[in-house]
């Protein structure tokens, strides 16, 4: 990882203190550097500031009347946001158990008064530069987490987790008694797309359709591109007549759509197998059984919703 340069007038700093003559001592320092600095001077006055805004680290004194620094700090650390935001303990309270109690309810550091005012902005860097550097690592995992999980193309999940996500939820019912369905579907006659209008065209044609697909399902259901022009629904909890009724409104908003690319406008149609999990099945016979319903649906002409039944299997 690149080494960072972290510019103090890109970064902000909460001081908390009842004292007005330490929050001045504090930010003068810290004006000197080039800091964004606000000031409380009760832990309920920070409290509500850290709602409305978002401070890169926080400094705070220990002995403050109505709530103390410690409880201030407990508190700060209940918000999701502020869970990395480093506190500082700045205070004249030097005996181990304050400090280790300042430790224990999310402090990272420790400052005793009086101050050294080089020491304190070595620290304050420090720790900005370590939440700098945490956040860079997140960003990147979470790059790394999209190549190897999404599509590059649709944004969907790709088929090596939408294989797990089968897996896990196989593993779900199975354990829960519950149902789910699986819909594999297809845009039909798509080599003609990318034959007759190009490829960037058959790209906007797939982003379109992703669209759609995504925004007719439930936020527990999972969308992912299959492989090619074929897509894969995952739905939890749902019986195979309910998968059905999902892929018939698809279908059918998928049929009167336009999908427009450069100068053309054009019209298709995607053809939907569905299967349902039962205690006799793995999840590759599901997703077995949702293709053979698929390819049943294309034999019978496309444009069309097939459920599963076992005289499917002496077909192919």
């Amino acid at each position: 990882m690149k080494e960072q340069h972290i510019d103090p007038k890109n970064r902000s700093v909460l001081i908390v203190d009842d004292n007005p003559q330490n929050i001045q001592l504090v930010a003068s320092h810290l004006k000197e550097v080039g800091y964004r600095i606000s000031f409380s001077q009760s832990g309920r006055d920070a409290l509500q500031k850290i709602q409305n805004a978002d401070y890169d680290l926080i400094l705070l004194d220990v002995m403050m009347p109505e709530m103390d620094g410690f409880e201030t700090c407990t508190q700060i650390k209940e918000y999701p946001k502020y869970k990395e935001v480093p506190v500082i303990f700045l205070t004249a309270k030097i005996d181990k158990e304050s400090i280790v109690r300042g430790f224990e309810v999310g402090a990272v550091d420790y400052i005793i008064k009086p101050f050294y005012g080089a020491e304190l902005l070595a620290r304050i860097r420090t720790h900005i530069e370590l939440k700098a550097y945490r956040e860079k690592l997140e960003e990147m995992n979470q790059r790394l987490y999209e190549k190897a999980t999404k599509d590059a193309l649709t944004k969907l999940f790709n088929r090596r987790k939408m294989n797990d996500l089968i897996e896990y939820e196989y593993d779900r019912s199975l354990r829960n008694k519950l149902p789910f369905s699986i819909i594999i579907t297809d845009i039909d006659y798509f080599k003609k797309v990318n034959d007759s209008y190009g490829h960037e065209c058959g790209d906007i044609v797939l982003e379109q359709v992703s669209s759609i697909l995504m925004s007719m399902v439930r936020k527990q259901d999972q969308v992912g591109r299959w492989g090619g022009e074929e897509f894969l629904l995952l739905l939890p909890d749902t019986e195979t007549d309910g998968a059905l009724t999902l892929s018939e409104k698809i279908r059918t908003e998928i049929e009167k759509s336009t999908y427009t690319c450069e100068e053309f406008t054009l019209k298709i149609t995607m053809t939907f197998g569905v299967s349902s999990f039962s205690e006799e099945k793995t999840g590759k016979t599901v997703i077995k059984e949702a293709d053979l319903a698929l390819y049943a649906g294309k034999n019978q002409g496309r444009n069309r919703c097939i459920a599963y039944s076992p005289e499917l299997d002496s077909g192919f």
